[in-house]
């Protein structure tokens, strides 16, 4: 009767599968996240100059409104009014009651036009609005 040897036994082997997965599924999720971030500064916008020295996150999710400087509203690739875009805001709120909006006003903007489109995103119900805007160095300070 043969016996065993240390050398007959197999060595005890990785399952790779599961870890292989979750890189496949990792490296979809960062394609498809990159891909909706690029798409926001391919808009050609000039945001006005900011002071403080915070900046505001983006919530993952967060809708993001361009206004330009001829009026034109764009909201998710499509040219609205102020009331579509009432519209189209609130099943979003309705769904997420927490939705981030991101304001994007041109510039050349007037102040009486941007009141108006931050009053259609307020009507949706939407509590969080952000406005966009660029960061600008403060005369006497210094930039690392």
């Amino acid at each position: 009767m043969p016996l065993k040897t240390s050398q007959d036994e197999e060595l005890p082997g990785i399952n790779l599968t599961s870890m292989i997965d979750v890189l496949f599924l990792l490296i979809i999720f960062f394609m498809v996240g990159t891909r909706f971030t690029e798409s926001e500064h391919q808009i050609s916008l000039k945001l006005p100059k900011s002071s403080s020295p915070e900046t505001l996150m983006q919530r993952p999710g967060a809708k993001v409104v361009n206004l330009y400087s001829d009026g034109t509203i764009e909201f998710e690739g499509r040219r609205l009014t102020g009331e579509q875009l009432t519209a189209a805001l609130v099943p979003m709120v309705q769904n997420y009651p927490d939705l981030q909006v991101r304001f994007r006003p041109d510039t050349g903007v007037a102040v009486g036009q941007a009141s108006q489109v931050m009053e259609a995103i307020s009507r949706s119900g939407v509590q969080d609005i952000r406005w966009a805007t660029t960061a600008s160095v403060m005369p006497g300070t210094r930039t690392r």
